[in-house]
Protein backbone atom coordinates (compact mmCIF):
# COMPACT_ATOMS: atom_id res chain seq x y z
CA UNK A 1 0.00 0.00 0.00
CA UNK A 2 1.53 3.28 -0.90
CA UNK A 3 2.09 5.97 1.31
CA UNK A 4 -1.22 8.43 1.31
CA UNK A 5 -0.25 11.90 0.15
CA UNK A 6 -3.45 13.43 2.00
CA UNK A 7 -4.82 12.76 5.30
CA UNK A 8 -8.20 13.39 4.26
CA UNK A 9 -10.01 11.25 6.76
CA UNK A 10 -8.26 11.01 9.93
CA UNK A 11 -10.66 10.54 12.20
CA UNK A 12 -13.20 9.09 9.95
CA UNK A 13 -15.15 5.41 9.48
CA UNK A 14 -15.71 4.58 6.59
CA UNK A 15 -17.87 1.14 5.33
CA UNK A 16 -17.32 -0.24 1.77
CA UNK A 17 -19.15 -3.19 0.46
CA UNK A 18 -17.62 -5.35 -1.86
CA UNK A 19 -14.53 -4.59 -0.45
CA UNK A 20 -12.70 -7.81 -0.57
CA UNK A 21 -11.15 -7.71 -4.34
CA UNK A 22 -10.47 -5.59 -7.73
CA UNK A 23 -12.35 -1.77 -7.23
CA UNK A 24 -13.47 -2.14 -3.76
CA UNK A 25 -10.35 -3.30 -2.58
CA UNK A 26 -8.58 -0.32 -4.26
CA UNK A 27 -11.58 1.94 -2.77
CA UNK A 28 -10.56 0.39 0.85
CA UNK A 29 -6.90 0.44 0.85
CA UNK A 30 -7.00 3.86 -0.50
CA UNK A 31 -9.42 5.32 2.24
CA UNK A 32 -7.31 3.72 4.61
CA UNK A 33 -4.30 5.04 3.31
CA UNK A 34 -6.02 8.63 3.94
CA UNK A 35 -6.97 8.03 7.45
CA UNK A 36 -10.16 6.17 8.00
CA UNK A 37 -10.81 3.20 9.72
CA UNK A 38 -12.21 0.84 7.23
CA UNK A 39 -15.22 -1.54 7.50
CA UNK A 40 -14.53 -3.82 4.59
CA UNK A 41 -17.57 -6.02 3.67
CA UNK A 42 -17.89 -8.80 0.97
CA UNK A 43 -19.47 -12.04 0.43
CA UNK A 44 -16.08 -13.95 0.79
CA UNK A 45 -15.21 -13.51 4.16
CA UNK A 46 -11.50 -14.59 3.50
CA UNK A 47 -10.69 -11.85 0.66
CA UNK A 48 -12.32 -8.74 2.97
CA UNK A 49 -10.33 -10.38 6.27
CA UNK A 50 -6.88 -10.24 3.59
CA UNK A 51 -7.65 -6.38 2.75
CA UNK A 52 -7.90 -5.86 6.31
CA UNK A 53 -4.40 -7.19 7.04
CA UNK A 54 -3.05 -5.15 4.46
CA UNK A 55 -4.30 -2.29 5.93
CA UNK A 56 -3.28 -2.81 9.25
CA UNK A 57 0.42 -3.78 7.58
CA UNK A 58 0.16 -0.36 6.55
CA UNK A 59 -0.72 0.82 9.87
CA UNK A 60 -4.27 1.47 9.37
CA UNK A 61 -7.04 -0.36 10.79
CA UNK A 62 -10.43 -1.41 10.42
CA UNK A 63 -13.12 -4.27 10.61
CA UNK A 64 -13.69 -7.16 8.17
CA UNK A 65 -17.02 -8.62 8.04
CA UNK A 66 -18.78 -11.49 5.77
CA UNK A 67 -22.17 -10.51 4.63
CA UNK A 68 -24.41 -10.88 1.57
CA UNK A 69 -25.64 -7.47 1.33
CA UNK A 70 -28.19 -8.31 -1.00
CA UNK A 71 -29.99 -9.62 2.62
CA UNK A 72 -31.72 -7.53 4.78
CA UNK A 73 -30.37 -9.09 7.93
CA UNK A 74 -27.38 -9.53 7.26
CA UNK A 75 -26.52 -5.62 6.07
CA UNK A 76 -28.33 -4.57 9.07
CA UNK A 77 -26.37 -6.51 11.31
CA UNK A 78 -23.07 -5.90 9.12
CA UNK A 79 -23.73 -2.13 10.19
CA UNK A 80 -24.46 -2.83 13.76
CA UNK A 81 -21.33 -4.13 13.75
CA UNK A 82 -19.55 -1.97 12.25
CA UNK A 83 -20.65 1.22 14.19
CA UNK A 84 -19.74 -0.82 16.92
CA UNK A 85 -15.91 -1.69 16.70
CA UNK A 86 -15.28 1.45 14.73
CA UNK A 87 -17.42 3.89 17.06
CA UNK A 88 -19.19 4.88 14.56
CA UNK A 89 -19.73 5.57 10.72
CA UNK A 90 -18.77 8.26 8.16
CA UNK A 91 -18.85 7.42 4.82
CA UNK A 92 -20.75 4.35 2.59
CA UNK A 93 -19.65 3.05 -0.36
CA UNK A 94 -21.39 1.38 -2.16
CA UNK A 95 -19.49 -1.24 -4.29
CA UNK A 96 -20.57 -4.47 -4.49
CA UNK A 97 -21.50 -5.68 -7.88
CA UNK A 98 -21.80 -8.92 -10.19
CA UNK A 99 -21.62 -8.75 -13.82
CA UNK A 100 -24.01 -11.68 -15.74
CA UNK A 101 -22.99 -11.41 -19.83
CA UNK A 102 -25.69 -12.87 -21.90
CA UNK A 103 -27.84 -11.54 -24.50
CA UNK A 104 -31.71 -10.96 -23.46
CA UNK A 105 -33.32 -14.19 -25.10
CA UNK A 106 -30.81 -16.49 -23.08
CA UNK A 107 -31.34 -14.11 -19.93
CA UNK A 108 -33.30 -15.94 -17.37
CA UNK A 109 -35.36 -14.47 -14.41
CA UNK A 110 -32.97 -15.20 -11.78
CA UNK A 111 -30.07 -13.99 -13.54
CA UNK A 112 -32.21 -10.46 -13.67
CA UNK A 113 -33.11 -10.69 -9.92
CA UNK A 114 -29.10 -11.56 -8.72
CA UNK A 115 -28.21 -8.96 -10.69
CA UNK A 116 -30.80 -6.62 -9.00
CA UNK A 117 -30.21 -7.46 -5.42
CA UNK A 118 -26.53 -7.26 -5.59
CA UNK A 119 -26.13 -3.80 -7.60
CA UNK A 120 -29.23 -1.95 -6.67
CA UNK A 121 -31.15 -3.83 -4.01
CA UNK A 122 -27.99 -3.91 -1.54
CA UNK A 123 -27.75 0.32 -2.06
CA UNK A 124 -31.24 0.83 -0.59
CA UNK A 125 -30.70 -1.85 2.22
CA UNK A 126 -26.90 -0.22 2.93
CA UNK A 127 -28.36 3.34 2.72
CA UNK A 128 -30.86 2.54 5.01
CA UNK A 129 -29.31 0.77 7.63
CA UNK A 130 -26.61 3.72 7.71
CA UNK A 131 -28.48 6.69 7.58
CA UNK A 132 -29.03 7.16 11.65
CA UNK A 133 -24.72 6.64 11.72
CA UNK A 134 -24.73 9.07 8.93
CA UNK A 135 -26.87 12.02 10.59
CA UNK A 136 -24.80 11.56 13.65
CA UNK A 137 -21.67 12.04 11.99
CA UNK A 138 -20.62 15.69 11.05
CA UNK A 139 -18.91 14.37 7.75
CA UNK A 140 -21.88 11.98 6.13
CA UNK A 141 -20.77 11.03 2.62
CA UNK A 142 -22.24 8.45 0.45
CA UNK A 143 -20.17 7.14 -2.74
CA UNK A 144 -22.41 4.64 -4.93
CA UNK A 145 -20.58 2.67 -7.97
CA UNK A 146 -22.16 3.06 -10.95
CA UNK A 147 -21.10 2.17 -14.23
CA UNK A 148 -20.27 3.20 -17.77
CA UNK A 149 -23.15 0.95 -18.80
CA UNK A 150 -25.81 3.12 -17.74
CA UNK A 151 -24.56 5.75 -19.97
CA UNK A 152 -24.10 3.77 -22.98
CA UNK A 153 -24.17 -0.26 -24.46
CA UNK A 154 -20.75 -1.66 -23.96
CA UNK A 155 -21.65 -5.58 -23.92
CA UNK A 156 -24.73 -7.55 -23.82
CA UNK A 157 -25.88 -7.42 -19.81
CA UNK A 158 -29.36 -5.68 -19.87
CA UNK A 159 -29.58 -6.45 -16.01
CA UNK A 160 -26.54 -4.70 -15.16
CA UNK A 161 -26.96 -1.65 -17.56
CA UNK A 162 -30.48 -1.47 -15.88
CA UNK A 163 -29.66 -1.67 -12.66
CA UNK A 164 -26.52 0.63 -13.13
CA UNK A 165 -29.22 2.97 -14.50
CA UNK A 166 -31.10 2.94 -11.74
CA UNK A 167 -28.31 3.73 -9.70
CA UNK A 168 -27.67 7.00 -10.92
CA UNK A 169 -31.76 7.65 -10.67
CA UNK A 170 -31.37 6.23 -6.59
CA UNK A 171 -28.06 8.79 -6.00
CA UNK A 172 -29.32 11.90 -7.90
CA UNK A 173 -32.93 11.36 -5.44
CA UNK A 174 -31.16 10.46 -2.47
CA UNK A 175 -28.82 13.17 -2.82
CA UNK A 176 -31.97 15.80 -2.73
CA UNK A 177 -33.82 14.14 0.39
CA UNK A 178 -30.47 14.01 2.36
CA UNK A 179 -29.23 17.55 1.28
CA UNK A 180 -30.82 19.64 3.92
CA UNK A 181 -29.75 17.53 6.65
CA UNK A 182 -25.71 17.68 5.12
CA UNK A 183 -25.32 13.91 3.89
CA UNK A 184 -23.91 14.63 0.45
CA UNK A 185 -24.42 11.04 -2.31
CA UNK A 186 -22.85 10.84 -5.70
CA UNK A 187 -21.38 8.42 -7.58
CA UNK A 188 -18.90 6.72 -9.97
CA UNK A 189 -19.58 5.58 -13.16
CA UNK A 190 -16.50 3.17 -13.87
CA UNK A 191 -15.37 2.24 -17.39
CA UNK A 192 -13.72 -0.97 -18.21
CA UNK A 193 -11.78 -1.60 -15.48
CA UNK A 194 -8.61 -4.18 -14.77
CA UNK A 195 -10.56 -6.77 -12.60
CA UNK A 196 -12.00 -10.11 -12.16
CA UNK A 197 -15.45 -9.09 -13.20
CA UNK A 198 -13.75 -8.95 -16.77
CA UNK A 199 -12.87 -12.08 -17.21
CA UNK A 200 -15.09 -12.57 -20.05
CA UNK A 201 -12.85 -10.60 -22.25
CA UNK A 202 -9.42 -12.51 -23.62
CA UNK A 203 -6.18 -11.00 -23.00
CA UNK A 204 -6.04 -9.77 -26.37
CA UNK A 205 -9.54 -7.92 -26.59
CA UNK A 206 -8.64 -6.05 -22.83
CA UNK A 207 -5.49 -4.72 -24.62
CA UNK A 208 -7.34 -3.87 -28.15
CA UNK A 209 -10.16 -2.31 -25.67
CA UNK A 210 -7.64 0.29 -24.94
CA UNK A 211 -7.39 1.65 -28.21
CA UNK A 212 -10.70 2.62 -28.22
CA UNK A 213 -10.35 5.25 -25.26
CA UNK A 214 -9.22 8.73 -25.22
CA UNK A 215 -6.86 8.02 -23.25
CA UNK A 216 -5.31 4.72 -24.55
CA UNK A 217 -5.47 1.93 -21.58
CA UNK A 218 -7.96 0.39 -19.90
CA UNK A 219 -8.96 1.30 -16.21
CA UNK A 220 -7.55 0.54 -13.33
CA UNK A 221 -9.07 0.01 -9.30
CA UNK A 222 -6.99 2.79 -8.34
CA UNK A 223 -8.33 5.31 -10.66
CA UNK A 224 -11.86 4.77 -9.09
CA UNK A 225 -10.66 4.51 -5.54
CA UNK A 226 -9.49 8.04 -6.41
CA UNK A 227 -12.41 9.59 -7.64
CA UNK A 228 -14.55 7.49 -4.95
CA UNK A 229 -12.07 9.41 -2.20
CA UNK A 230 -12.58 12.92 -3.78
CA UNK A 231 -16.22 12.46 -3.62
CA UNK A 232 -16.30 11.28 0.17
CA UNK A 233 -13.77 14.06 1.31
CA UNK A 234 -14.39 17.82 2.06
CA UNK A 235 -12.58 18.45 -1.16
CA UNK A 236 -15.97 17.78 -2.39
CA UNK A 237 -18.37 19.59 0.27
CA UNK A 238 -20.16 21.29 -2.58
CA UNK A 239 -20.94 18.11 -4.77
CA UNK A 240 -23.85 16.16 -4.50
CA UNK A 241 -26.02 14.49 -6.66
CA UNK A 242 -23.49 14.09 -9.52
CA UNK A 243 -22.59 10.79 -11.15
CA UNK A 244 -18.53 11.08 -12.49
CA UNK A 245 -17.87 9.18 -15.29
CA UNK A 246 -14.05 7.48 -14.53
CA UNK A 247 -13.85 6.25 -18.53
CA UNK A 248 -10.56 7.02 -20.28
CA UNK A 249 -12.78 8.49 -22.31
CA UNK A 250 -14.63 4.87 -23.39
CA UNK A 251 -17.68 6.18 -23.07
CA UNK A 252 -17.04 8.36 -26.30
CA UNK A 253 -16.23 5.00 -28.89
CA UNK A 254 -18.94 4.33 -30.79
CA UNK A 255 -18.43 0.75 -31.19
CA UNK A 256 -19.09 -2.12 -27.98
CA UNK A 257 -16.07 -3.39 -26.41
CA UNK A 258 -16.16 -6.66 -28.27
CA UNK A 259 -16.31 -7.15 -31.74
CA UNK A 260 -19.15 -9.90 -32.03
CA UNK A 261 -21.56 -7.12 -30.21
CA UNK A 262 -21.65 -4.70 -33.00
Amino acid sequence: MAQAERRDFEGRKAFVTGGGAGIGRAIALHLAEAGAKVAVIDLDGGAASGVLKEIRAAGGDGIAIEADVSQEAAVDQAVVDAAEALGGLDVLVNNAGIVIIKRFAETTLDDWDRTFGVNLRSMFLTCRAMLPHLRDSTAGAIVNIASMAALRYTVPHLPYAAAKAGVVSFTRDLAFELGGEGIRVNAVAPGPTATAMMGRLTDDEVDSAGLRFVLSRMGRPEDVAEAVAFLASDRASYITGATLPVTGGAELASRPLRSEDG
